[in-house]
């Protein structure tokens, strides 16, 4: 089942071989994930993910923008509508936001029918800055005479897989390399270590109970951060591995001591990649570094498995930063109507966001 979805008129831009439609939406979602598929699209750019996620934490309307060349479905854009505001449908928990499209002429037609479908604020958040999706969004809300804010809001670190696992560990700090071994040697004399994958889909709700207690142990509880959190981040998550545990994408990787985990994460290898989700260790062992120990054994796979890269995903934070110094920049667009009010609402958001930011450090 997919969330309600409107679906406005298939826009055919001028001078392409397009035509409008009237495919049953299930066809529609059925039609991007194939489209998707054939483009090797990240896990959040896809149907599932958005279905998932407008369940957990949609607010609003969701509509798909398309573009059709002939029968075949070229380009997709989800939008959540509020009223006059349309939004990206991403929160904290999105990597990513972007259109699935075959080219740039299909992104230019999807900016236009965004323009034309946008009579108030628009705010699109983790897309990202390097491609042409962003220059060509950006350019076509300025055409229309309307005012664009763009700020980075995320610096998410990577590891490119394509030198090899033994030439990567060689350029790592020595330090950091010789301590690791010293935990996980101290680990061992605990007892026995092991680290197990689960991805398949029977057995997945004990597992996932199981990564769930893990990830949400410690700090992350405090700061209302941990998937236990929220009920919505619980159905979430919950569904994201369903949905990956059915396609082959899943990987629950647990470090165990004597049997019990101490670590958990939950990756999806999709696309020739890494995403990691989410991440979590027992406090209680948090001197035998057994998150990132775990880390360190899911990069390994990545290069094992012949993967193009590892995506530690959100910011970039310190323990992430220990394994590599490369990282995306996600940012946020804003737009606003070229009125007086639009204008002054523009620049009192653009001038109270570095106030919001002290006041919350406090």
């Amino acid at each position: 089942m997919h969330p309600s979805v409107s679906e406005p008129p298939r826009f055919q831009p001028a001078g392409l071989p397009v035509r409008a439609s009237t495919a049953a939406g299930t066809d529609l979602w059925r039609e991007w994930d194939v489209l998707a598929a054939r483009l090797g699209a990240a896990p959040c750019l896809r149907p599932g993910w958005f279905s998932a996620w407008h369940r957990a934490y949609g607010d609003g309307e969701l509509r798909l923008l398309t573009v059709h060349y002939g029968d075949r479905l070229a380009g997709v854009l989800p939008v959540e509508k509020r009223g006059r505001t349309t939004l990206s449908p991403t929160n904290t928990h999105s990597p990513l936001f972007g259109p699935v499209a075959e080219n740039p002429d299909v992104e230019g037609a999807l900016a236009s029918e965004l323009r034309r479908e946008s009579h108030g604020r628009v705010d699109l958040c983790y897309v990202d800055p390097r491609t042409s999706w962003f220059a060509t969004l950006c350019e076509t809300l300025r055409s229309a005479r309307r005012s664009v804010l763009t700020e980075t809001v995320a610096h998410s670190p990577y590891v490119a897989t394509d030198g090899g696992w033994d030439a990567y560990r060689a350029g790592l700090p020595g330090r950091f390399l010789k301590d690791l071994r010293r935990r996980q040697r101290r680990l061992e004399e605990r007892g026995r270590v092991e680290i197990g994958v689960h991805s398949a889909v029977d057995g997945l709700e004990g597992a996932l109970d199981e990564f769930v207690r893990i990830e949400s142990s410690g700090w992350k509880v405090e700061e209302g951060t941990a998937i236990a959190s929220r009920d919505a981040s619980r159905r979430f998550y919950a569904e994201i591995a369903r949905w990956a545990a059915g396609r082959g994408w899943l990987r629950l990787t647990f470090l165990r001591l004597d049997g019990r985990a101490i670590a958990a994460e939950l990756d999806l290898h999709c696309a020739g990649a890494v995403y990691a989700l989410k991440s979590g260790f027992d406090p209680d062992y948090r001197a035998f570094a057994p998150g990132q120990l775990l880390t360190q054994d899911c990069l390994r796979r990545a290069f094992s498995e012949g993967l193009a890269s590892y995506e530690f995903l959100g910011n970039d934070e310190a323990y992430k930063l220990s394994w590599t110094a490369t990282t995306r920049e996600r940012a946020r667009v804003q737009s606003f109507p070229r009125t007086v009010s639009g204008d002054l609402g523009a620049l009192a958001r653009h001038h109270a966001r570095p106030v919001l930011r002290r006041l919350r450090r406090r």
